[in-house]
């Protein structure tokens, strides 16, 4: 194994403060214990992105979810015409980007910071490795993210009926 995949995967490193405070204050980990926070936070990364600096792009594969810990994050599609349409503006202890723990596959729409921001990365192959040696806290995760999306199909369904009904004339 190579020397940064067991650095990511080492379930003994103390866990960055200022990650597990970040964590805890995310949806997707409010069923966590704080030993399931401090797993977690032990192989997440911190990164810091200028503003106006994209964070991943529509259609790139996705190989992380992320955790906004300052800043804003806007999350947008390309229209017919070629045109940026904001989806939403993510703030701090909101995540994005979960799907690319579940599976691999072209990223739904494009991340870009806001102003410079930060946030907390957790990779699906840091995920995988940590899932050797605790895989009760990956299975909580994974379930973790289903609940997430499902809340977010659940919360956009009346959008979504107003939109069928404009587009077939009902």
């Amino acid at each position: 194994m190579a020397e940064s995949e067991s650095a990511g995967a080492s379930t003994t490193a103390p866990a960055n403060p200022e990650i597990v405070k970040v964590l805890k204050s995310a949806a997707l980990f409010r069923n966590f214990t704080d030993t399931g926070v401090q797993l977690v936070a032990s192989i997440a990364q911190e990164k810091h992105i200028p503003g106006g600096t994209p964070l991943f792009v529509e259609n790139m594969i996705g190989e992380a979810l992320y955790v906004v810990a300052d800043g804003m994050i806007r999350l947008a599609v390309r229209g017919p015409q070629g045109q940026e349409l904001t989806l939403t503006v993510l703030g701090r202890g909101e995540s994005l980007g979960e799907a690319a723990l579940l599976r691999a596959g072209p990223r739904l729409c494009s991340a870009t910071a806001e102003v410079t921001s930060t946030v907390i990365e957790i990779s699906r192959r840091d995920i995988a490795l940590l899932q050797r040696t605790k895989p009760q806290a990956c299975l909580k995760l994974m379930m973790g993210v289903v609940d997430l999306i499902g809340e977010r199909m659940r919360a956009s369904e009346r959008e979504f009926r107003q939109f069928l009904a404009w587009k077939t004339g009902g």
